[in-house]
């Protein structure tokens, strides 16, 4: 009789296990697997992405009026660490599961481990889940991003240990309209984890590109601009040449780097651009008279055409006599 107990009690315990898995796995894909909400963070990482770049390089991100496709252009890599976490997680996950249920199996459920396991997890959650708050306060790069996953990681540890509690002899199971509240709010607040830390990410890797932008200057493409009418390009590095006179008179200006080309201009800064003199130039990518040659070093094509020095503007003052 008691065996047969015990094989109820495993039985029944296995059966809420699947139901757990289940109703945890749907929740968590509603959440994640949503296309609205999914191009929405899209967007809102790659803002954000440009948003810190931008200000550490000294400009307005709206100036560079970038469109969806832009932004999420830009947020694919931080994006991508979500379903990497997910898949990571859950392969633990389904590890621990099963190393559980084989000692439940091959040693009972009354098993000192498994007991110990499903009355403490809760306890080990809450640790995690504390560790988490704590790297978020630490500032360094890699625990700023890993804080929310951390988190994430041990709201999940909270459920999981919630359920294998439900498994004792002596335990008090939750109203399955509480045990799918529970559920619910454990899903969002995990998934919420898992974007803030992809948002981190973003701010993170927004920060170091702008840090590191002096000297990833040179790998930019070179530029050289044409134009009917001078532009009065004042940046450290810019050189202008002149060809013609009169009205056929034409400007080329050369050290000028691609910095992005976003809603139909052209955004350029010069090839000796500092944090304390820099100037970013905006451009219209079908400007009249202007003509935009791209190479690979900005000052190793030699002028063609007559382009030389450009004659000095004189200003004629006319006298009566």
């Amino acid at each position: 009789m008691s065996t047969d107990v015990d094989q109820e009690v495993s039985d029944a315990v296995e059966e809420a296990d699947r139901e757990t898995r289940g109703s945890l796995v749907r929740s968590l894909l509603a959440v994640v697997a949503n296309v609205g909400v999914l191009t929405a963070l899209l967007v809102y990482f790659g803002w954000v992405r440009s948003d810190q770049m931008s200000k550490m390089l000294g400009v307005d991100e709206a100036i560079f009026g970038m469109t969806v496709d832009d932004y999420v252009r830009r947020s694919v890599q931080p994006v991508v660490l979500l379903p990497i976490c997910v898949a990571v997680a859950g392969l633990a996950w389904v590890g621990l599961d099963q190393w559980l249920r084989r000692r439940r199996t091959t040693l009972g459920p009354d098993d000192r481990v498994v007991t110990w396991l499903a009355r403490w997890m809760w306890l080990i959650a809450v640790g995690v889940f504390v560790v988490g708050l704590l790297l978020g306060l630490i500032g360094y790069p890699l625990t700023f991003i890993a804080a929310p996953l951390v988190c994430a990681g041990g709201m999940l540890l909270l459920l999981y240990g919630l359920t294998l509690r439900g498994g004792l002899r002596d335990s008090v199971s939750f109203a399955p309209m509480t045990e799918g509240v529970l559920r619910g709010a454990i899903a969002v607040l995990a998934a919420i984890g898992l974007f803030w830390s992809a948002m981190n990410y973003a701010t993170v890797e927004g920060t170091e590109l702008a840090r590191d932008f002096p000297n990833q200057i040179e790998k930019l493409p070179g530029v050289m601009v044409d134009s009917a009418a001078p532009l009065d390009i004042v940046s450290p590095g810019v050189d202008v040449t002149c060809t013609g006179s009169g009205d056929d008179l034409r400007y080329r200006y050369r050290g000028l780097r691609l910095l992005e080309s976003t809603g139909g201009n052209y955004f350029l800064v010069s090839d000796e651009w500092t944090f304390d003199y820099g100037v970013v130039v905006m451009l219209p990518v079908d400007g009249d008279g202007l003509r935009f040659t791209f190479v690979r070093d900005v000052y190793g094509v030699a002028d063609a055409g007559g382009f030389g020095p450009c004659a000095p503007v004189t200003t004629e003052i006319a006298g009566g006599g």
